[in-house]
Parts: structure tokens; C-alpha cells; sequence
């Protein structure tokens, strides 16, 4: 092989192990975030349009946020997460008619691969907003 043939050989080499590199933290875990939603605002029962946000990375939750609108009436109603057998319910809220309430809980919590985590608010189990935790 030649002295020019060896340099270009090298250099190939150091462009493949930088590549590599790049892949690799890229592939490392980065935070991560779902959101779930059902319902609709408008609904005249008052069960409006309920959303859950998770941050977290991989199986661990950070954090999540359930929301809630009903453009019909006003309401007062607590929130409710449940993950496989973990459960949190949250204060007593009050809104207006039209006003989105957002509640948020840092957890900081590792679940099992593949458990549902849905919110809901206490007068409305039914309307269930839901995302899977996974790896």
C-alpha cells in the first residue's frame, strides 16, 4: 500500500469512527413526552375535553399535566391519574365556563414497560385521556 493510499485509508477510518459516534449519541435516551386526549368541549354534560401530558425519559415519568375544558358550564371536579396500580387524586378545581384548568404533579417515578397511564376528572371516570408508558 502507498504512503498516499495508507493517509486515505486513515482518513476513511476517522470519518467512520466519527459517524459511528454521532450515531451513537443519538441514539442515547433523550427526554421524552406523550399526550393524550378524548372528550370534546362542547359536550353539553359538561364532561368537555380532558388531556394528560407525560415528561419523562423512557419508563420513568417526570412529570404529567391533566387539563380539562368545557365550553358549556362552569364545574368544579378533581383529577384523577391512575398507572397500573399507582393512583394520585388530585385538589378540588373550579372553573368558568370556557376556562381550560391545567393541574401538574412532579412524580419522578419508574413504571413497568407498556403501563397505561390515563387521567381523568372524578365526575367524568368514563372520559379517560391515556398514553402507554414504554421503553
Amino acid at each position: 500500500m502507498s504512503k498516499f493510499q495508507r493517509r486515505r485509508a486513515s482518513a476513511a477510518g476517522v470519518v467512520a469512527a466519527a459517524t459511528l459516534s454521532l450515531i451513537g449519541f443519538a441514539a442515547s435516551p433523550a427526554a421524552a413526552s406523550a399526550r393524550g386526549c378524548t372528550g370534546n368541549a362542547g359536550m353539553t354534560d359538561g364532561s368537555g375535553s380532558v388531556c394528560l401530558d407525560v415528561k419523562g425519559t423512557k419508563l420513568k415519568i417526570d412529570r404529567f399535566t391533566i387539563s380539562k375544558k368545557s365550553n358549556n358550564r362552569a364545574w368544579k371536579d378533581k383529577p384523577v391519574i391512575v398507572a397500573g396500580s399507582w393512583s394520585w387524586t388530585g385538589p378540588m378545581q373550579d372553573a368558568r365556563r370556557t376556562q381550560t384548568v391545567e393541574v401538574s404533579k412532579t412524580i419522578n417515578r419508574s413504571f413497568p414497560n407498556n403501563t397505561k397511564m390515563c387521567g381523568y376528572w372524578s365526575k367524568f371516570p368514563g372520559k379517560k385521556a391515556c398514553i402507554t408508558i414504554h421503553n
